[in-house]
């Protein structure tokens, strides 16, 4: 598969389920960073994000953002 500025050998994980992939090759086509979170240990999060970021992706743990929630309405 080639998607833009990765390579024709670029593959995602087989533990991903197709949604999965589809999601994260629309996030690639459309230029948006990919935040992988999910269950603390060996899920696969970091290899992702790895293989991602060696194919220009940007993309992130969640652990490694700051993430602000503002629920006051500015009325």
């Amino acid at each position: 598969m080639k998607y833009g500025r990765l390579s024709k050998n670029f593959t995602l994980p087989d533990y991903l389920s197709v949604k999965q992939k589809e999601d994260i090759i629309s996030a690639i086509k459309r230029d948006i960073p990919i935040i992988i979170s999910g269950e603390q240990g060996p899920t696969g999060k970091t290899n992702l994000v790895n293989i991602l970021r060696e194919n220009g992706v940007t993309a992130y743990e969640k652990w490694e953002c700051l993430e602000i929630e503002l629920n006051d309405r500015l009325d």
